[in-house]
């Protein structure tokens, strides 16, 4: 039996979206008193980035790739979205929104940008 680690978890995008859901826990966790709801949704949008990032690396595919890789970015624009609205102490909630933007980047030059093509 082999417990080899998929290919897609030694990814740095994978990586970063792993980082990435760990830090919106962490400000989500400061939220969870104030706003229970915004922290439920910040979690679920952070979650699923590294979820659709393992797909879309993992994908044989290039429909699947771009579906997951699609679903990723919008994951990504609203966790943006609300590290953008979200009071936190310290500036997470800033420093979450800027790896959120590092890392957007990053996927579309990795995995492409459909708006880019040329049809």
């Amino acid at each position: 039996m082999t417990s080899e680690r998929p290919d897609y978890k030694q990814h740095p995008l994978w990586t970063a979206a792993m980082a990435l859901a760990h830090e919106a826990y962490a400000v989500a966790e400061e939220l969870r008193e104030r706003d229970p709801e915004g922290a439920r949704l910040l979690r679920k949008a952070a979650v699923s980035v590294p979820a659709h990032l393992a797909g879309a690396l993992s994908a044989d595919a290039s429909f699947a790739r771009e579906t997951d890789a699609s679903e990723a970015r919008a994951a990504l624009a609203e966790v943006a979205a609300r590290a953008e609205v979200l009071p936190t102490r310290g500036g997470l909630s800033r420093t979450l929104l800027q790896h959120t933007r590092d890392l957007e980047r990053s996927v579309r030059q990795t995995l492409g940008d459909p708006r880019s093509f040329v049809f």
